[in-house]
């Protein structure tokens, strides 16, 4: 493309793709039931089960319903991130993919509204990735085309349709964090709290002896569990390294890379499992693992076996490990 030759499509995709990729899926991470349904004040508009709402009207076709009034009160009802994401996934996301791309039929008196937070986050993915297709596969010259009698100015191009959706997504999907840290930061002792400030308590009773190098057991909290398989001494290339000592390093250094590409660390271990062939010095392997692990403390159990599965390979470490939230 030439430096002076604008790639509109491109600047209209990207203006939500960043916004989602590199600041927005991640504040959606971990979204609970109890913060889905959740409203800081009386009587707000949400999805509730079928039947159970006093609200004017009860759209959807599913067992949950999204609770509505034609005209709308004055002032509007607040809203709880249950129904902002209703709102986002079938008006903005839904209606328009079937209109505009192709997509099954879908409106607020049709959709099956989720009853549960990863039910809607698995939707709002779902609607997302067909919109930014069809807004793709528009090119720059379907931009410019009428969105046509479907939408209520159905002279304007698909261009401005596209920046309506984008900054109504924006608009709504930051609400949604922002109602979650109100969550957070007015319900003291919440789940989402106590996974932040919890930690793995190490138990080392009296009655036992206190080793230095290793706690007798862990305690961790409530949280994503990580079972890290079986490590041997091997490098990136697949090539089992000489001698107990560089197997050990080198296995350990390959459970490290495991618990870092899950979002956790040594310090979040809760055990250590070490396979040993028979015969080897478990002294050597003992320190070669330390300069690698650190003063990391957490329970062990060393294991001396006749072989492994491979050929040459003298040790194999796996873990289990907490991931934080």
């Amino acid at each position: 493309m030439d430096a002076n030759e604008l790639d509109v499509n491109r600047s209209l995709r990207e203006q939500l793709e960043f916004h989602w990729n590199h600041q927005l899926r991640a504040r959606l991470d971990g979204l609970t039931d109890e913060e889905y349904f959740w409203s800081p004040v009386p009587d707000a508009w949400s999805i509730r089960p079928r039947g159970s709402s006093t609200a004017p009207m009860q759209l959807g076709a599913g067992d949950f319903t999204l609770e509505y009034a034609y005209p709308q009160p004055v002032p509007a009802p607040f809203t709880t991130i249950a129904w902002r994401l209703g709102h986002v996934i079938t008006g903005l996301l839904a209606a328009r993919n079937a209109a505009h791309f192709g997509a099954p039929a879908a409106s607020y008196e049709t959709w099956e509204y989720a009853g549960s937070a990863k039910m809607a986050l698995d939707q709002l993915e779902t609607q997302l990735d067909v919109w930014l297709a069809g807004v793709r596969d528009l090119g720059d010259a379907g931009l410019r085309v009428p969105v046509g009698p479907k939408e209520p100015f159905p002279d304007i191009p698909m261009a401005d349709l596209v920046l309506h959706i984008h900054r109504e997504l924006i608009h709504h999907l930051s609400e949604v964090c922002l109602l979650r840290d109100l969550y957070l930061h007015t319900n003291p002792g919440t789940r989402q709290e106590k996974l932040m400030t919890a930690k793995t308590t190490h138990i080392d009773p009296e009655e036992l002896h206190d080793n230095p190098a290793f706690t007798q057991g862990v305690i961790t909290p409530a949280a994503r569990m990580l079972h890290v398989g079986g490590q041997l001494g091997t490098d990136s290339t697949g090539s089992l390294l000489d001698g107990i000592e560089a197997q050990t390093a080198q296995a350990m250094r390959n459970v490290l890379t495991v618990l870092a590409a899950a979002g956790t660390g040594p310090e979040h271990v809760a055990k250590l499992t070490i396979y040993l062939v028979d015969g080897v010095d478990a002294q050597v392997g003992y320190a070669a693992s330390r300069s690698v692990w650190g003063d990391h403390r957490t329970a062990i159990t060393v294991v001396s076996t006749a072989g492994h599965a491979r050929p040459g390979a003298l040790v194999e470490i796996d873990a289990v490990a907490v991931i934080p939230d």
